[in-house]
């Protein structure tokens, strides 16, 4: 806790600083690296012994199986979501999951399947309905890290959204324009300046 001159203590959990916020992004774009599968694994393990359990992992589960009914998207038991991430991550142990599991070589690149699982329901939906060919293409094209692929593919459709207001701008200001000149000459019609006599 740190102390303030008005006798009040604030948590550091009280809010989230600039730098939360940027860790917080990191870890949730690309879950494919050591320090993202730490920070989701430390969310999922409760009661900090450094196992999970399926008790622990049902708890978070069962908040998405109710956003799941909410949102109309199919079903998918505890059961099944963990047979299949177990299958995929291959942890050493029967009864629980170490963070070590995760970290396996073959394992770091799904492992964010597992926590979005637990965090995200609209990654999640996406890995369930996933297309084999985009897959692939994503897995040879030029970018290094999921991290990577976020940021260009969010840096274009911000430039692209920037495009789109200027582009309304100029529009806006043609209109102007236009119903300037239109006011001009019906002033001009009006004084009888430049029109012609009817006879």
């Amino acid at each position: 806790r740190n102390g303030r001159k008005d006798g009040k203590e604030k948590t550091a959990k009280d809010y989230l600083t600039y730098e939360d916020f940027i860790f917080f992004m990191l870890s949730e774009e690309d879950k494919a690296n050591e320090i993202s599968v730490r920070y989701w694994f430390s969310c999922l393990d409760v009661d900090g012994d450094g196992k999970l359990n399926n008790m622990e992992m049902r708890s978070f589960y069962a908040l998405q199986q109710h956003r799941m009914q909410s949102l109309g998207h199919e079903h998918i038991p505890f059961e099944d979501m963990l047979c299949q991430m177990i299958d995929m991550i291959k942890p050493k142990s029967d009864e629980f999951v170490v963070v070590e599991d995760f970290l396996q070589e073959e394992c770091v690149p799904v492992s964010g399947a597992l926590f979005d699982a637990l965090f995200n329901l609209n990654k999640y939906v996406q890995f369930e309905q996933r297309d084999p060919f985009q897959e692939r293409q994503k897995r040879e094209d030029e970018f290094e890290t999921d991290w990577d692929r976020f940021a260009c593919m969010d840096y274009n459709r911000l430039a692209m959204e920037e495009e789109a207001r200027e582009e309304d701008a100029m529009e806006i200001d043609w209109v102007s324009v236009d119903d300037e000149d239109e006011d001009g000459e019906d002033f001009n019609m009006g004084l009888g300046g430049a029109s012609e006599a009817p006879f």
